[in-house]
């Protein structure tokens, strides 16, 4: 059973290894970091806030022309963030972001709160952030779904530090309603992580998920059991995964 509660706490113990997988294999999970700007239809002009934005990740998938402005309370993320510091990337808590009201035409948050304790007073947050009509993205885990058993199962057994994940369900929506936003919509988004061969699904995905009590064959049977892959037609794998997408907006 692990020490830790929060994303910050997480994050701070394994932020290097996580950060290595997404360096190492930057288009493995290329169609999740572009799910949330095709969902909000993010367009040039746009300022987004990206919250927690782990080391940045999701800027190379957005147009030069969004302003983007990454936040994240862990230290080694933040430092790998693009940006000018104090401007377009904060070192902060997300439920006290360095950053004017009205600030976003959209805020995203892409799989990262699901480690953190107090939803409520995040998306008070977000909605403070956003402009009249702004739109908030997340993207999570869904409860009870098959990442969710990876995740909390088969992770949670092989991580000396353990994942506790609280993923999300549809009582997401009154907490939403309860910060002031509208049009909460919610739907399941099956995605894929690519790879060029199973041995290199294990290492991203031990990395990752800091994965230190299994080798790279157990790995592998855990993948296949719980998730399940697929061969691709350049001779890769494909990891299946799955998403719940929330989208809502904050009225004006």
């Amino acid at each position: 059973m692990r020490d830790f509660d929060s994303y910050h706490d997480i994050f701070s113990a394994r932020g290097q290894r996580y950060h290595r997988a997404m360096r190492d294999w930057p288009g493995a999970r290329a169609a999740e970091l572009q799910l949330l700007p095709r969902v909000l239809g993010v367009r040039d002009g746009d300022v987004l806030v990206d919250a927690p934005a782990g080391g940045g990740y999701l800027a190379r998938h957005l147009t030069p022309g969004v302003r983007y402005i990454a936040v994240d309370p862990v230290g080694e993320f933040f430092r790998r963030c693009p940006g000018k510091q104090g401007s377009d990337r904060l070192h902060c808590p997300l439920d006290a972001i360095g950053l004017r009201d009205s600030t976003a035409d959209v805020v995203v948050s892409l799989a990262g709160l699901h480690h953190e304790p107090c939803l409520p007073a995040i998306f008070a947050e977000f909605h403070r952030l956003l402009r009249p009509g702004g739109r908030l993205g997340v993207a999570e885990v869904a409860a009870g779904s098959a990442p969710a058993r990876f995740l909390n199962g088969f992770v949670d057994a092989c991580n000396s530090l353990g994942h506790e994940g609280n993923f999300l369900d549809e009582g997401v929506t009154e907490l939403l309603q309860a910060a002031g936003l509208v049009d909460v919509s919610l739907e399941s988004a099956p995605l894929e992580w690519r790879f060029s061969d199973p041995a290199a699904m294990a290492v991203f995905t031990s990395a990752l998920f800091g994965i230190d009590r299994a080798g790279d064959e157990q790995v592998i049977d855990g993948i296949d059991r719980l998730l399940g892959t697929r061969p691709l037609d350049d001779g890769g794998i494909a990891m299946r995964w799955e998403l719940l997408v929330i989208t809502a907006r904050k009225p004006g």
